[in-house]
């Protein structure tokens, strides 16, 4: 396979890519002034100019062609058959035709800016391994290895759940894993050993940013304020680990990789870790959005209450277009929730047809709009409840009825006669939850489960669930 396009001019994308950040946008989100352009070796001479170098990773991740746009509203939710498309540039996806209309140059830029990403992390961890003793502070250190490597891990897992099948189908040779900047291709390995290498690397990152980010005090920090939206401009400044690939993030992303590697102890754990967690005062550190203040019409459109970890953009590329991205079959959905579920009513327009999570016109929601969200702690939720079926269907039922009490749902789902049938229930609150955020065309495809899609027909996708990359 041919990656040198990708990784014979990296450190040129690096160093271009520090310089071009430096000089525009990064100005924005630190309490930094860097010189307008000043090469790799002066900028990586002092802690802050790592952090420069990481947000400009954390930019890469925000683009429209990654989870700005193709792989949360964009892409991966109209192959979930999420909207009702009308003349845009995904209508040919309708037929999952992945070519026609340039597709499949969509879907190799995807590729190609994912590989630059992860070449960029690995720059980045081999000029910090040159760095002496005292260079930079213990937990400074520790929390760039940490989120660098997080950030490595969740591109590697995202390329493989687009351009490999699932484990269920077939442990097929699909992608490479990078661990080192190199100009050499890297072989394609098997998928169970791309997730045992994703797996390690997440559990290092923990391992180095659990000392920090799991003290009283800065559990204390994240509970309050990890997004503090609309406080001030500075996105990736000091306090705010839910913009970043943290402890808690990298936690709840090691529950979604060992879900889909079929390690359902190691899933469990991982997700039960997040949603018991308490601050110093006893409170959970991750909640939900409470009735009271949805009740008062307080609340913000992405019920950020439960949000882990999110990325940063200022507006939409491209333009999120509430006309175009209508959702055809929401009463369906909601079955006899659609009065109580506050998803409905908080992530929808009244006639559910219009998708408002990302809705700049409303003053309350401040710069929330901004947020992309990664990770939920309802994901949490749906990832127990599903790998503890097989040991205590009744605690896993149980389990799911907390989450969708949470939700506003009065009604606890009666006992369900079998494990497809309370996967279904999974979809069915997922479908509920996710809308937007580039969630459900993954679920289908790791259950190797047929697209639901109540208006058009529903999509049994096997084969087609593999994206094609025609330029590695």
């Amino acid at each position: 396979m041919k990656y040198s396009f990708i990784i014979q001019k990296i450190r040129l994308l690096l160093f271009a890519g520090i310089m071009i950040l430096s000089s525009g946008c990064v100005k924005k989100w630190l309490e930094l002034e860097p010189k307008s352009e000043v090469s790799v070796d002066v900028l990586l001479e002092s802690p802050e100019g790592f952090g420069i170098a990481l947000n400009g990773i954390y930019t890469n991740l925000s683009s429209y062609t990654l989870y700005g746009g193709e792989l949360s509203h964009g892409m991966v939710d109209v192959l979930a058959r999420c909207y009702d498309l009308k003349n845009t540039l995904y209508d040919q996806l309708k037929n999952y035709d992945y070519v026609s209309g340039g597709m499949d140059q969509r879907i190799n830029s995807i590729w190609a800016l994912a590989y630059s990403t992860i070449a960029n992390c690995n720059g980045l961890l081999e000029e910090m391994k040159k760095k002496g003793p005292g260079f930079f502070k213990e937990s400074e250190r520790a929390r760039l290895e940490g989120e660098l490597l997080a950030i490595r891990g969740m591109l590697h897992f995202d390329l493989l759940r687009l351009y490999a099948p699932a484990p269920v189908v077939q442990n097929a040779v699909a992608i490479p894993y990078y661990t080192t900047l190199t100009h050499i291709p890297m072989p394609e390995k098997p998928t169970n050993e791309i997730l045992q290498l994703i797996i390690a690397d997440l559990q290092k990152s923990k391992e180095l940013q659990k000392e920090y980010d799991t003290k009283n005090e800065a559990k204390d920090d994240y509970h309050r304020m990890r997004f503090r939206f609309n406080l001030d401009q500075n996105f990736f400044g000091s306090g705010k680990r839910g913009y970043r690939m943290g402890y808690y993030a990298t936690t709840a992303l090691l529950a979604r990789v060992a879900l889909y590697a079929n390690n359902n102890k190691l899933a469990h754990d991982n997700a039960m870790e997040v949603i018991d967690d308490k601050t110093s005062s006893n409170e959970p550190t991750i909640s939900f959005t409470s009735a009271t203040i949805i009740d008062v019409g307080a609340y913000d459109r992405l019920l950020s209450e439960d949000l882990i970890f999110c990325l940063y953009r200022k507006r939409f590329e491209n333009g999120f277009n509430k006309v175009t991205f209508l959702l055809p079959n929401t009463n369906q959905i909601f079955g006899s929730d659609l009065n109580s579920d506050y998803r409905k009513k908080c992530y929808l327009t009244t006639n559910g047809r219009q998708l408002l999570k990302y809705d700049t016109t409303q003053e309350k929601e401040g710069d929330i709009t901004a947020a992309i969200p990664m990770f939920r702690l309802s994901e949490l939720y749906h990832i127990a409840v599903e790998t503890q079926y097989d040991s205590d269907p009744d605690e896993a039922l149980a389990l799911l009825n907390t989450l969708r009490a949470k939700r506003g749902c009065t009604v606890p789902l009666a006992s369900v006669p079998d494990k497809n049938a309370f996967l279904d229930a999974i979809i069915n609150d997922a479908r509920r939850e996710f809308v937007g955020e580039g969630k459900l065309f993954f679920l289908y495809k790791r259950l190797n489960k047929t697209i639901l899609d109540e208006t058009n027909g529903n999509q049994t996708l096997t084969g087609k669930f593999v994206l094609p990359v025609t330029e590695r």
